[in-house]
C-alpha cells in the first residue's frame, strides 16, 4: 500500500479492517498477499472480505490487475472471475498464476508473493475516489493448468517379420506419425536383443552396414535400406539389412495431430477417463498450430514457388516462401529495410540498409464470438527460432536478418444502433461478431484471407459492415477509437486510422449499443 510494503497482517488477525490502497488511490497503489508457498501454474482462488468503500468504481470493469512475482519482475495474471466487484463487496477473486512464480523475500518475508494493483483508468472508465477495505482475505488453490497435445501415444508395435531382402517395406495402421517429440526408434531383434535402427532422411550416405531406416511419417511407411545394381554387375547396398525372420517393431510413436485439433477456447470440457480428484477441465487457450497433410492440389500450387526460390532467399517473396515452409504458420510478410523505417520500427540491425524484417502470424482459432485474443497473435519464440534458422541457411551473405510479429494497430469501435428486434443482447452479439470477423487478421479483410498488410481503417467501411447485420436497422453513431492491445490505454475518436506498412488491426474491447424502437427508426 503506497510506496512501502507495510505489513497489516496484526490487524486482520485482530479482526479490524484494513484499507486495501492508499485513502485516495492512485495509479501504481498495490495490495501484497504472501503465500506460504509459490504456486506456478495453479488456480488460486483469493476470498476477500471487502466492504463497499471503495466508492467511485464500475464493478465489472474496475482499474485493477493481479500479478505474481517471479524472482525478477511481477507478471500478469489471467483473472477467471471476479466477485468481489472491484474488491467492493465479499466474494473470491480466481487467478491463473504463471508457470514463473517463484517464492521470493519482499519486505523481508520470503513467501509466493501475488498482488493487486491500480492502473490507469482508460478513458471514460470510473476510478476509486477511496480506497476499499477489507476485513480478511485468504487464498487457496482449487486447480492447474497444463500443456496437452492433439495427440495419442501408441506403443509395442509389430511390423512384422523380415524376410531378408533389401528395400523391405512396413507399414503401421495408426497414422500420421508425429514427429516433433522424441525421435521414433525402430528395432530389430538379432536372436538375442533388440537393435535400434536410426530414421534418416535418404540412403545416400549410409554404408552397408548402418542400421538405418526411412520413414513416411504421413503414411507411416518404413522403408529398409536397397540395393543397387552397379554397371559392373556388382551389388551395392546403401544400408544393412535385417535377417531373415527377424521381428521388428516400434516401441513408441505418437499420431494425431492436424486440423482437426484446432479448437476455440472452451470448447473442451469432458474427460476421455475419470481423474481421481479431477471435478471438471476446460481448456483456457485456443488449440492451435494443427495442419493436415499436403494434398495433391497443393503440391501443384508449391512447386512452381520451389522451383524459383531453388531454396534461396533473395526476393522478398523467397523470403516469404521459405518462411512458409519452415514451421506452420499463417500469414507471412517480408519488408526491405525501406519499407521499414518507421518510428516504430525496431532499432535493430535488420532496420538498416541491406536489411529484411520478416514477419510472422502465427495461426489461430477463434472463439465462438468470432473473437481473437491478443496473445494468439503472438508467435512462439519457439516458432520463430525455427524460421529464422531456417532463413539464415538461406540468405545471402551480409542480408541482415530479423524475424518477429507484425505490430498489431488496436482498435476500438463504439457504436450505436437501433433495432426493431425485441432481443437487442442478440442483435449486439451479432454486431459484435461482425466486426470481429471484418477485422479479423487471419480471417478478415474485403476478401476475407486476412486485413491487409498496412490497410487503414476507415469510418465508413466500419459503418456500412454494422448496417448489414441482422436486425439492425440504423447506425445511430460510429467512433474509431484507436488503442494500444498491451497497455489498453485509448486515443481520441477518429474517422480513419492509418497503419504501418508492417502492420495489421486488433479488434480490442469493441463498445455496442443496441436500442429497441418499435415502429422504425426515428
Amino acid at each position: 500500500m503506497g510506496t512501502e510494503p507495510v505489513d497489516h497482517t496484526p490487524e486482520l488477525t485482530a479482526g479490524r479492517d484494513v484499507r486495501c490502497f492508499q485513502p485516495a488511490p492512485a495509479v501504481g497503489d498495490t495490495m501484497l498477499l504472501g503465500l506460504s508457498n509459490a504456486v506456478p501454474g495453479c488456480a488460486v482462488a483469493v476470498g476477500l472480505d471487502s466492504r463497499v468503500e471503495g466508492v467511485g468504481v464500475d464493478p465489472r470493469q474496475p482499474p485493477l490487475i493481479w500479478e505474481a512475482w517471479d524472482g525478477a519482475d511481477w507478471a500478469e495474471c489471467e483473472v477467471d472471475h471476479d466477485t468481489t466487484g472491484g474488491l467492493n463487496r465479499p466474494g473470491e477473486v480466481v487467478l491463473h498464476v504463471p508457470t514463473s512464480h517463484r517464492r521470493s523475500v519482499v519486505a523481508g518475508v520470503r513467501a509466493g508473493w501475488l498482488r493487486c494493483r491500480v492502473t490507469e483508468p482508460a478513458p471514460g472508465q470510473p476510478f476509486y475516489a477511496e480506497s476499499p477495505t477489507v476485513h480478511s482475505a485468504e487464498a487457496v488453490t482449487i486447480g492447474g493448468t497444463g500443456t496437452a497435445e492433439h495427440a495419442d501415444l501408441v506403443t509395442d508395435v509389430l511390423l512384422g517379420r523380415s524376410e531378408g531382402i533389401a528395400g523391405q517395406r512396413f507399414r503401421l495402421d495408426q497414422v500420421p506419425v508425429l514427429l516433433d517429440a522424441d525421435p521414433v526408434i525402430v528395432q530389430v531383434h538379432d536372436g538375442q536383443d533388440w537393435q535400434d535402427w536410426t530414421i534418416v532422411e535418404h540412403f545416400g550416405r549410409s554404408s552397408p552396414t548402418d542400421r538405418h531406416v526411412v520413414l513416411d511419417a504421413t503414411t507411416g511407411e518404413f522403408t529398409f535400406p536397397p540395393a543397387v545394381r552397379e554397371p559392373d554387375g556388382s551389388l551395392r547396398q546403401f544400408g544393412a539389412v535385417p535377417l531373415k525372420g527377424a521381428p521388428i517393431r516400434v516401441p513408441r510413436y505418437r499420431t494425431g495431430g492436424g486440423r482437426a485439433g484446432n479448437l476455440a477456447a472452451g470448447a473442451l470440457t469432458v474427460l476421455r477417463s475419470s481423474v481421481p480428484y479431477i471435478a471438471s477441465v476446460v481448456n483456457r487457450a485456443a488449440a492451435a498450430g494443427g495442419v493436415d497433410g499436403e494434398t495433391v492440389a497443393e503440391a501443384r500450387l508449391r512447386a512452381p514457388d520451389q522451383l524459383r526460390t531453388q531454396d534461396r532467399a533473395v526476393t522478398a517473396a523467397d523470403f516469404e516462401q521459405i518462411a512458409r515452409l519452415a514451421a506452420p504458420t499463417a500469414r507471412v510478410r517480408c519488408l526491405s529495410a525501406s519499407d521499414s523505417d518507421h518510428e516504430s520500427a525496431p532499432a535493430s540491425a535488420a532496420a538498416d540498409l541491406g536489411g529484411v524484417r520478416v514477419l510472422v502470424v502465427p495461426d489461430a482459432v477463434a472463439d465462438e464470438d468470432d473473437r481473437l485474443r491478443f496473445e494468439q497473435l503472438v508467435p512462439a519464440p519457439a516458432l520463430l527460432a525455427v524460421i529464422t534458422r531456417r532463413l539464415d541457411e538461406r540468405r545471402l551473405l551480409g542480408t541482415r536478418l530479423i524475424v518477429e510479429p507484425p505490430r498489431y494497430q488496436g482498435l476500438t469501435v463504439v457504436a450505436r444502433l437501433v433495432s426493431l428486434a425485441e432481443d437487442v443482447q442478440e442483435v449486439s452479439r451479432a454486431a459484435l461478431r461482425a466486426l470481429h470477423r471484418h477485422l479479423d487478421p487471419l480471417r478478415g479483410g474485403p476478401a476475407g484471407t486476412g486485413w491487409p498488410f498496412g490497410r487503414p481503417v476507415q469510418f465508413g467501411e466500419v459503418f456500412s459492415v454494422l448496417q448489414r447485420v441482422t436486425g439492425v436497422n440504423l447506425v445511430e453513431d460510429v467512433r474509431l477509437l484507436p488503442a494500444d492491445p498491451i497497455t489498453g490505454r485509448r486515443g481520441t475518436p477518429v474517422d480513419r486510422i492509418d497503419l504501418d506498412e508492417g502492420a495489421l488491426v486488433f479488434s480490442y474491447e469493441h463498445q455496442v449499443t443496441v436500442v429497441h424502437r418499435s415502429g422504425g427508426a426515428r
